[in-house]
């Protein structure tokens, strides 16, 4: 049996190397959610071209849209799908600071660290809030969440760094409450 996972941001960077390894590589079924179907369209594209038995299913979506996320979650949930591995991978932060490097934090617009909260550490937490009862119910998952070391020390902006310390501290408090449904996390 096929293996499922959701990779969320894979349509560049981490995200979609993640995906293509697992399709590729892990023969997964992987649903590969991004804002740009286009690049989710060449991802697939790719990895049909090597003829694996893996499968990338591309998924447009806007992880700073609940109300998507929502139905993403709850079509996946109307078959028997398990869930094998939800890889938190969408961050936004990083495109919201580009065009302020340099400028000290008090220079940059506020919505710069509301895009590092926003689609990061929030979208984590919708996905693994939705996600996990299927975990629950079929027993068993993991839960990767890409972060970065600038969650620890000071990179090139004070919203990156709170946000990532988010996402590594919010993982550790999401896995208390499901320590006896054979949930494993994993911060990367």
């Amino acid at each position: 049996m096929k293996k499922t996972a959701i990779v969320t941001g894979a349509s560049r960077g981490f995200g979609r190397g993640i995906a293509h390894v697992l399709a590729s590589e892990g023969q997964y079924k992987v649903f590969a959610t991004a804002r740009n179907k286009a690049a989710l369209d060449n991802l697939k594209r790719e990895v049909d071209e090597l003829g694996c038995n893996g499968e990338i299913v591309p998924v447009a979506l806007d992880q700073n849209n609940d109300n998507e996320v929502i139905k993403f979650s709850e079509e996946i949930m109307e078959g028997d799908t398990k869930i094998d591995l939800l890889v938190n991978s969408a961050y936004q932060g990083l495109i919201a600071m580009t065009p302020h490097f340099g400028k000290r934090f008090w220079e940059r617009p506020i919505s710069v660290y509301d895009d590092h909260m926003n689609v990061g550490v929030r979208s984590s937490y919708v996905m693994s809030k939705l996600i996990v009862p299927n975990m629950i119910q079929y027993n068993g998952g993991l839960i990767l969440q890409i972060s970065s070391y600038g969650g620890f020390f000071y990179f090139c902006d004070v919203g990156y760094g709170v946000a990532h310390a988010a996402m590594d501290l919010s993982l550790i408090h999401i896995s208390e409450p499901t320590r006896q449904a054979e949930i494993s996390y994993a911060v990367v």
